[in-house]
């Protein structure tokens, strides 16, 4: 049962149908068509070609290829689970899921010296707070708190992931569970995420304040890094997690076979990756975590990808969902609590719904293993927190199964401590107190110990970039291209066409010709960061590049961008406006599923280059110009398209090692993909899209600033490549009019 019945999948399904009642999706047979027909009159100089409805809408085409692939991904994966029905068969998923997990991470690492040591105890009645910091790696500073009850007996012991909160452990909603927590017996260890609390790496002016923002900033800042590695950001989130419990096991007040782990939030979604990951974990509690799958039912792309440490790149692609977090705990008792409230406002629409799918399929796992009443799902409607009744809800789970007989599940008033208070650094930072090692400096460690050959050979370099991003070499889908509208200007006429892509994919575009324009004139194909129809309006870059440099230009708007740009969903108000207009959510998604958005691209300019090709009024060899991050799909595009005459970027990023070791950087994630680091770099791509030439035009850092003798000591190498800085003197116009032209 589902909270709302009007799904995206529905409203698809009605646009869809219109589409093809009023002829928008039917393919035409040739450039040019009549208007007859048309309800619209053309202005002076433009011939329609497009039916009474007017232009197509393109926004749902993306989406409608993702609910395909999504769909595809969640009824495998359905196959796979409802076979299962002896209890060999659920540990055998289960060892695989564990397997798959750390692999994809990027781990497991190696345990090393803790060096734990207490800064500071906090006396209150019946327990006692001490500061504590261990290393989970060496030199990686772990900032936490040890709740310990009054007493010399071995007690049971709580792991206590953080959400995302500012001041990490010291929330008061946390400090509430803690303290009660421990004035009922429990060992509790808090520990600050990274990015969180004392361990903000891009320390503000006041502890708890990090300059790239609250909450999850530090977290995507880290994590895409990683992703270029073949590494998610899971991998250092759990690894702390790990080694909180290594800590506790020192602990003589600590009874090892009575861990439990509990978070709230995003803590509830890092209890869940180590309940996957770490056995000694006994009973667990997840609130309001990430329960939900990414390949549900009535999905709405960018549906539920989250932030970098909430992600798993690329699971899709490997039979695996969130829900085989849990599905490996069985048949440890596991409480889920959630909120109905957090339905399309902290997670997507479907949460609940998708919440008590999961939990289906816990109670028939937990069932084939005898211990059908160890799994247990309880619902409030407030708002997203750790609040009072789930903090009940928790203690009353973790009584029950650690025999904790004589203990009740209410709570004791008391004020919260302050900040300051619970640190155990004396500035509230460990990178001023401290020092050691961050997330950008154990991702540099991590990128020095990658060794690709040292010499790839171009069939390799392009094998490689197939199977990165996703590219197919076979061209599925018929071209079904057609002109929409034929518009004569001043020295050249501009055609609005069409064509498809990959099945739902349609890509729209424009192609300028000079008047008295004969097949032999330089044909450049613009993949630039504005939409096609605003690069081809009056006096903007492809209008002139056509009018002034007399080039045949065509322009195009790959998926993703402009108006292929995915739709708005009709539900989720709250949710997803801020995900649509940021792309990082759905390269999330796409690069899950084993889809890089980027690689989509890159075939979108490829079809592109086909159409042209297939036209009449062409026969001149083709260039590719990209501008800013788009010059890195022309480059790939240049790459595996041998029939390219060569391939222009302007203001392009040089490589991706810089954007895995910057300090900062600026450049888009959708240019990322999953171990790209492991198998190429864009000099390597540079290289195999020789003998034909590559031109850098004021290539720039991973920040975004001019790159300059860097780029060219990085390309030195490159015999195919220039790298060249132009200052106002020089036309940029002119300079590739001239370098299309061969002169």
């Amino acid at each position: 049962m589902h909270l709302m019945m009007y799904t995206r999948r529905r409203f698809l399904e009605t646009t869809g149908a219109l589409t093809a009642a009023a002829g928008l999706g039917r393919p035409a047979g040739s450039f040019e068509q009549s208007s007859a027909g048309s309800r619209h009159a053309g202005a002076p100089g433009v011939q329609l070609n497009v039916d009474g409805a007017g232009l197509p809408d393109y926004s749902r085409d993306l989406e409608r290829y993702l609910v395909r692939l999504s769909n595809d991904v969640r009824e495998r994966r359905k196959r796979v689970i409802d076979a299962i029905s002896t209890r060999q068969e659920v540990l055998d998923r289960q060892k695989m899921v564990a397997a798959e997990l750390w692999k994809m991470l990027g781990g497991p690492l190696d345990r090393t010296a803790l060096n734990a040591r207490v800064t500071g105890i906090v006396e209150r009645p019946g327990y006692r707070i001490e500061n504590v910091t261990f290393e989970s790696r060496p030199r990686l500073h772990v900032t936490a708190n040890l709740y310990v009850p009054a007493g010399t007996r071995r007690l049971p012991a709580i792991l206590s992931p953080l959400g995302h909160s500012v001041n990490g452990k010291a929330w008061p909603s946390y400090q509430k569970l803690f303290s009660n927590l421990a004035r009922k017996g429990y060992v509790v260890l808090a520990y600050d995420p990274f990015g969180q609390g004392e361990r903000i790496e891009y320390p503000g002016s006041r502890p708890g304040q990090s300059v790239l923002g609250g909450g999850t900033s530090e977290h995507e800042y880290a994590g895409r890094r990683l992703i270029l590695l073949g590494a998610n950001f899971g991998l250092f989130r759990a690894w702390d997690g790990i080694r909180g419990i290594d800590y506790l096991l020192t602990r003589a007040e600590v009874d090892p076979e009575r861990i439990g782990c509990c978070g709230q939030s995003g803590g509830g979604t890092l209890t869940q990756f180590l309940a996957a990951l770490d056995t000694r974990i006994h009973v667990a509690v997840v609130s309001m975590g990430n329960t939900e799958n990414l390949a549900q039912e009535n999905v709405e792309p960018p549906g539920s990808a989250d932030d970098a440490e909430q992600n798993i790149v690329p699971a899709l692609a490997r039979g695996i969902d969130r829900a085989d977090l849990l599905y490996a705990f069985a048949p440890k008792p596991l409480l889920m609590a959630i909120t109905l409230h957090d339905a399309g406002h902290t997670y997507s629409p479907e949460y609940v719904s998708s919440s008590y799918d999961l939990l289906d399929e816990y109670k028939r796992v937990y069932g084939l293993l005898g211990a059908g009443d160890h799994v247990s799902l309880l619902a409030t409607t407030v708002s997203h927190g750790y609040v009072y009744e789930m903090r009940r809800a928790t203690y009353a789970w973790f009584n029950r199964w650690f025999d904790m007989n004589n203990v009740d599940d209410d709570e004791s008033s008391q004020a919260v401590e302050s900040d300051a208070t619970l640190f155990v650094t004396p500035t509230g930072f460990v990178t001023t107190s401290f020092g050691g090692e961050t997330a950008l400096s154990l991702t540099r460690q991590m990128a020095d110990e990658i060794h690709r050959p040292l010499s790839l050979s171009a069939d390799d370099v392009r094998s490689r970039i197939r199977t990165v991003l996703g590219v197919e070499e076979s061209r599925g889908a018929a071209l079904a291209a057609r002109v929409l509208a034929t518009i004569r200007k001043p020295g050249y006429r501009a055609e609005q066409f069409e064509f498809t892509s990959d099945r739902e994919i349609r890509i729209p575009g424009w192609l300028l010709t000079p008047d008295n324009a004969g097949p032999s004139i330089p044909t450049l194909l613009y993949i630039g960061e504005p939409a096609a129809w605003s690069s081809v309006a009056e006096d903007a870059f492809a209008e002139r590049l056509c009018a002034k440099e007399r080039c045949r230009v065509a322009v195009i708007d790959v998926r993703g961008r402009g108006d292929c740009a995915i739709g708005y969903p009709p539900r989720g108000r709250f949710y997803f406006p801020g995900r649509i207009t940021d792309e990082a959510y759905l390269t999330w998604f796409m690069l899950m599923l084993g889809k890089p958005l980027l690689g989509g691209q890159i075939y979108d300019t490829l079809r592109a280059l086909d159409y042209l090709r297939s036209r009449s009024d062409i026969a001149a060899p083709m260039s590719l110009v990209g501008d800013g991050p788009h010059g890195v799909i022309a480059l790939y595009a240049a790459a595996l398209d041998a029939r390219i005459r060569g391939v222009a970027l302007r203001q392009t990023v040089t490589d991706y090692r810089s954007l895995a070791a910057a300090e900062r950087y600026t450049q888009p994630f959708g240019i990322y993909a999953y171990g790209i680091l492991r198998e190429f770099d864009l000099p390597d791509v540079a290289r195999a899209a020789g003998p034909r030439p590559v031109l850098l035009l004021n290539p720039v850092t991973a920040r975004g600033e001019p790159a300059g003798a860097a780029a060219m000591d990085l390309y030195k190498s490159v015999p195919n490549a220039t790298v060249r800085t132009l200052d106002a003197d020089n036309d940029p116009l002119q300079v590739l009019a001239n370098w299309a032209s061969g002169r």
